[in-house]
């Protein structure tokens, strides 16, 4: 039973294979010396060593192409705040871009967008969360016209991915949930629940209190079982390194490049340099990357000398939603308007590209814990909750607004506010036209009212001296955008997120919101909790205008940007079609969250390593 064998066996074992054989073993190659790459060429040059590059990347160099992966962060191999989940800093300012985000008037935000900047991109610095989508979602994709796209074509990459690591009778009687049936279990990904259990004493009281505020809410047991659970201990990103006394995370970077069955010599990987645009020919076939180091080597002045690197097959842009965009900007790709402004001569008129931007706005409710039960660690994590929420609960419309759920819903089935939404959307540049707009939209407003897929995410936890709940709208309708405005690559793009500009959204806000103070004075919490609203002035009597204000001054995004690059019909205002091609262009794909048209209910991890996995496949067809 090699297979099952522990990661810690799996390392012992190859280090075994290595002293007996090893001048047989082939390595990936990880560098930050440009002239590995400089002038040389490749069978596919991947733009982002982050999940999506990292897993289309490895899939593509399993079946002998060679590739070269060019990352504009760090190799962070060397670092425990990304190797361990208990080193986790959060928010990180290792490995982080911490991109600034704007109003529309274009005045900054005071939060940044978080994304990775290192190998393993953002599995090297998030939450670690692990849960499946529903089917009724990832059929949705094949219905906005994109044939294969669904939940059966994508499960087998979802379980190919994964290696569950079943709990221990310990973890078991301290609220772990797990059916076998909805994992994959021979993967590279590790998932597990924290050795040991996170706050036991607290994850019993929020699971009383929960259902209490949202009743309706179904038992305790495995949260990707998404045809009937839908409150349960959180599962993650994890394993337990038992030398190391640590849960290890294992990041896209732990599972496809350091680890030691995953090496092979097709596969390059550039680290510390900046894609800055995609080389054509002139029937606009992507030929290569244009790419500049990130720090001169003799100085620490910006290098403004390009090089080139070029692709036999095709050329696959996986810097994420936030960092592709610009990259095809920079290349000509993009609203006639924007590469005017930025000085960039127009190649392919694609006006979609940078826009329907998606994110969830989160906050947190805080409550003080009475003194008594301040030294509590099975209460309080007094080391910060770098694992953090060990209680997820998806909130449905139902359980949400109770007896008045059916008038909340009322106003989504309208045409005309329909049409009015798609209207406000596209007049803001964040939609290409009113029939995409309304496509997207209606997508989003099928799977709450016709299949009800939870509106809300609930994450409960507790971090010195408090205990705290953070919550977003989960499928939230509002839309932004992102565009360069200099020719510059190493200058951020000006992202603007437009958060709660939908009245939908700012129903759900208002209402998780109030309900998540509601669960915190709950009877559950009678006696523990010393404050209910600390941080919240206006407390027990606050109004709904209250409530959105707080809202609105607290919010930050969940970093789970996607829409940007959306995968749709051209005349919808899609980027790239549904073989992943660019459209305008040849040999030129896009790979990354961008893609996704609209928000899937699950931490995206699960989602995009199978939509990679699936890309691998549908791009090597075609060449």
């Amino acid at each position: 039973m090699a297979s099952l064998a522990l990661p810690q066996q799996r390392i012992g074992n190859f280090l075994a294979v290595v002293l007996a054989v090893s001048w047989k073993v082939a390595c990936t190659v990880v560098t930050n010396d440009t002239n590995i790459a400089a002038g040389k060429t490749y069978d596919y040059v991947i733009a982002g060593a982050g999940l999506s590059g990292l897993t289309v990347g490895s899939r593509l160099s399993a079946k002998g192409h060679s590739v070269l992966i060019i990352e504009a962060g760090l190799d962070g191999s060397w670092n425990p705040a990304i190797r361990y989940a208990e080193d986790r800093v959060f928010p990180s300012t290792f490995c982080n871009w911490r991109y600034p985000v704007y109003e529309e008037d274009g005045t900054q935000l005071p939060w940044t967008a978080d994304a990775g900047a290192c190998i393993g991109g953002s599995t090297s610095i998030n939450g670690m969360v692990w849960y499946r989508p529903t089917k009724a979602e990832l059929d949705k994709l094949e219905s906005l016209g994109n044939p294969g796209w669904n939940f059966d074509n994508l499960l087998p990459y979802m379980e190919a991915t994964e290696r569950n690591i079943p709990p221990t009778p310990a973890q078991i009687a301290q609220g772990a949930g797990n059916e076998p049936e909805f994992h994959g279990h021979f993967g590279f990904i590790n998932t597990s629940f924290p050795t040991p259990m996170r706050i036991p004493g607290a994850v019993d009281l929020y699971k009383q209190a929960l259902p209490m505020v949202f009743p309706g809410l179904t038992p305790d047991g495995d949260l990707s079982n998404r045809t009937f659970v839908s409150m349960a201990t959180t599962i993650y990103t994890i394993w337990h390194d038992p030398i190391a006394g640590k849960n290890r995370r294992s990041s896209a970077a732990d599972g496809l490049v350091w680890a030691p069955d995953q090496q092979r010599q097709t596969l390059t990987i550039l680290a510390d340099h900046k894609v800055d645009k995609v080389i054509f020919d002139k029937r606009l076939t992507a030929k290569g990357l244009m790419f500049l180091p990130t720090i001169s080597s003799i100085s620490s002045s910006r290098p403004r000398k390009g090089f080139q690197v070029h692709a036999r097959r095709g050329v696959i842009l996986s810097a994420g939603a936030l960092a592709t965009p610009p990259i095809l900007e920079r290349s000509g790709i993009g609203r006639a308007d924007v590469l005017k402004a930025a000085k960039i001569a127009k190649v392919v008129d694609l006006t979609g590209v940078g826009a329907n931007l998606n994110d969830q706005p989160g906050t947190s409710a805080l409550a003080s814990v009475a003194e008594a039960y301040r030294n509590d660690t099975s209460l309080i994590d007094a080391d910060g909750g770098k694992v953090f929420a060990p209680v997820i609960a998806l909130i449905k419309s139902n359980e949400l607004w109770r007896a008045d759920a059916s008038s909340n819903l009322d106003g989504l089935l309208s045409p005309t506010t329909l049409r009015a939404r798609a209207q406000a959307i596209v007049k803001a540049k964040a939609g290409v036209n009113i029939p995409g707009a309304e496509a997207i939209l209606n997508a989003t407003i099928d799977l709450i009212t016709t299949h009800n897929l939870p509106i809300a995410e609930f994450l409960s936890d507790s971090i010195t001296a408090t205990l705290l709940t953070a919550f977003w709208p989960l499928v939230p309708l509002s839309r932004g955008h992102l565009h360069i405005n200099t020719s510059d690559p190493f200058s951020h793009p000006i992202i603007t997120p437009r958060f709660l500009q939908d009245s939908f959204d700012i129903s759900v806000a208002i209402s998780v919101a109030r309900a998540a103070h509601s669960v915190l004075s709950s009877a559950p919490f009678e006696g523990i909790v010393a404050d209910p609203y600390l941080g919240f002035a206006a407390g027990p009597n606050a109004t709904d205008a209250d409530y959105l204000s707080w809202y609105k001054a607290t919010m930050i995004g969940a970093s789970h940007w996607l829409g940007s690059t959306a995968m749709l019909p051209r005349r919808l205002g899609g980027v790239v079609d549904s073989k992943l091609r660019v459209y305008g262009t040849k040999s030129l794909y896009v790979v990354d969250a961008g893609i996704l048209p609209f928000q899937v209910t699950s931490h995206l991890m699960s989602v995009l390593y199978a939509v990679a996995g699936r890309a691998a496949v549908v791009i090597d067809q075609q060449n």
